[in-house]
């Protein structure tokens, strides 16, 4: 008994929620014209009368489809009553209101018919009902299917159906139905039991239509035409008057064969000039042809000649390469400390040699002189091996500074690229790493490359014992702007994404990536007024321990850096 007296309580305590579904909560569909809406029904969002209301915690009304809309991207937003006391709408404090749903189904509303002459007011709510009765309703004609597409008003649809021209209406002769406007069409063309008489006029009874087309083929008054048709003769009719008129006029059809064929013989003259227009076109044409196919021949021959330069040209770059390689190790071995210990002990020996013939000659000088010319001694002219030394020392710096600007040139153009990809070999890995570690080559600028023709110019700059927090443990790699020389026809600041990568060297493709999109904020990116703007990149881009791990990246002292920009949305110049 307890326990029923507990679920009993439970019951009464338990709010009873009508269904959103419910048919008495739902507004009417439509949209009728009101006879009075107090403005308490209105909703400020749309400006009509309220659909399926809802009410706000601020106490306002709104359209259930408007707030969903309000707050579809499900932020709180501030009531669009704006007063005073209005607060935050959030959708999961929005409450149906079903006073406000009642009330307004029960608005008074005039006939959606009220133009068509209904005149009667009732509530929002019976006006749908009374749609279905109203005599002011327009319904389509019961005859649509036939081609009535009058809309009749249901108070008038019986007199309509005894009136419309589109009732159908069985013919007497074929009993086909059809409509009562087309009666007449049907009967004088398509009818096929109708009897109509001979066209030709050989007196026969009428017959229906579907046999006249036999009747006609072997009617002795079908009409037909003259032999000479096809020279000029309109004569037809009977076969019986046919031979009367051959004979009767073989004089007028001699003479229209004569005119024909006088006809013909120019009409062949203009054939034959055409013809050899023609002719004239078509070695014309042939001509045309020919010398098009020299120039074609003229071109490939060009073409030949600038492959079999290109191909001297790469030639002497690699003779020119090989001549750069052996300078660079003649340098090499002469920058070895022992070489340079022996250059200075042998220009110590030098001084020496060259301070003991200034002294002797000083001697010579000084006997002479006291001598009064006793002692002759002829002049003698004393090499300067430290001048020499010196000269070509001199020389050979200027060689070195010459190949250091031909190696420069060369790499920027095997290396430059229009497309906004750069791919950058770095050589001798290690040495240029130790130069980094001490300090002599902290970084290394690549050639330069450009998104277009006329685009940006760009170039990248690597520190291989890295850059700030990756210095002594990363390989850091950094994006530059340079100056370029049409810079003024470009949008700044330079939006574009970057992306870096260091190629895997065994064909596994497992190469090490990373991009980033500038902050058209820095100044890394804006117009360069020098030279080239502020590096920008990865400082943390791939540690030593993993890029020098193996030789996936790293293979015969070389590695492989590519750079690419997207120049998605650059319009060209």
């Amino acid at each position: 008994v307890i326990a029923g007296l507990v679920v009993i309580y439970t019951l009464m305590l338990t709010p009873q929620i009508t269904p959103p579904s419910s048919l008495s909560s739902q507004t009417p569909p439509g949209h009728p014209e009101f006879v009075g809406v107090d403005s308490k029904y209105v909703c400020v969002l749309c400006n009509n009368v309220l659909q399926d209301a809802v009410q706000t915690q601020c106490g306002h009304r709104l359209c259930q489809p408007c707030v969903d809309t309000y707050l579809q991207d499900g932020q709180p937003r501030p009531c669009p009553y704006q007063e005073e006391f209005c607060e935050m709408l959030q959708a999961d404090q929005i409450l149906r209101d079903a006073s406000a749903r009642r009330e307004i189904r029960q608005l008074p509303v005039y006939c959606s018919n009220k133009s068509r002459g209904c005149q009667k007011t009732l509530k929002w709510k019976e006006l749908e009902k009374h749609l279905t009765e109203c005599w002011f309703e327009p319904l389509p004609c019961p005859y649509k299917d036939w081609g009535c597409q009058e809309p009749v008003p249901r108070g008038s649809l019986t007199d309509h159906r005894q009136t419309c021209q589109y009732t159908p209406i069985n013919c007497l002769f074929c009993e086909e139905q059809v409509p009562k406007l087309s009666l007449e069409t049907h009967k004088n063309e398509t009818c096929n039991k109708i009897p109509i008489p001979c066209p030709f006029g050989c007196g026969i009874d009428p017959v229906p239509r579907n046999e006249m087309y036999t009747h006609q083929e072997s009617c002795p008054k079908q009409p037909v035409v003259c032999k000479f048709a096809s020279v000029g003769c309109t004569f037809q009719g009977p076969a019986e008057e046919l031979e009367l008129h051959e004979r009767q006029n073989t004089e007028e059809h001699i003479q229209q064969a004569t005119l024909k064929m006088a006809d013909v013989d120019l009409y062949r003259i203009d054939i034959r000039k055409e013809v050899q227009e023609l002719s004239v076109h078509r070695q014309d044409a042939r001509q045309k042809v020919n010398d098009i196919k020299k120039e074609i021949q003229d071109i490939k021959n060009m073409l030949d000649d600038v492959r079999r330069q290109d191909r001297k040209r790469k030639i002497d770059m690699v003779d020119l390469t090989e001549r750069i390689i052996r300078v660079e190790k003649q340098l090499e071995e002469v920058s070895k400390p022992e070489v340079q210990q022996r250059m200075t002990s042998d220009l110590n020996i030098a001084r020496e040699n060259v301070r003991k013939l200034k002294d002797r000659l000083d001697r010579l000088i000084a006997a002479e002189e006291s001598g009064g010319g006793a002692t002759a001694v002829g002049t003698v002219e004393i090499p300067d091996p430290f001048a020499d030394l010196q000269q070509q020392t001199r020389q050979l710096g200027l060689q070195e500074a010459r190949l250091s600007e031909l190696d420069i040139r060369f790499q920027i153009l095997e290396t430059l690229n229009y497309e906004g990809v750069l791919i950058w070999k770095i050589t001798n890995y290690r040495r240029r790493k130790q130069d980094a570690v001490s300090g002599t080559a902290v970084s290394i600028y690549s050639s330069p490359f450009f998104t277009s023709r006329y685009g940006y110019k760009m170039c990248s700059r690597a520190y291989l014992n890295g850059d700030g927090m990756g210095k002594g443990t990363h390989f850091s790699i950094f994006f530059v702007v340079m100056q370029g020389e049409y810079d003024a026809l470009l949008s700044w600041p330079f939006r574009q994404k970057v992306t870096f990568m260091i190629l895997d060297q065994n064909g596994n493709r497992r190469h090490l990536s990373d991009s980033f999109r500038p902050d058209p904020d820095s100044s890394s990116f804006k117009r360069p007024l020098a030279e080239m703007n502020i590096a920008s990149g990865c400082p943390l881009f791939v540690s030593h321990s993993i890029l020098e791990s193996s030789d996936n990246y790293i293979k015969d002292d070389c590695l492989f850096v590519k750079v690419m920009v997207d120049t998605t949305g650059l319009n060209p110049i």
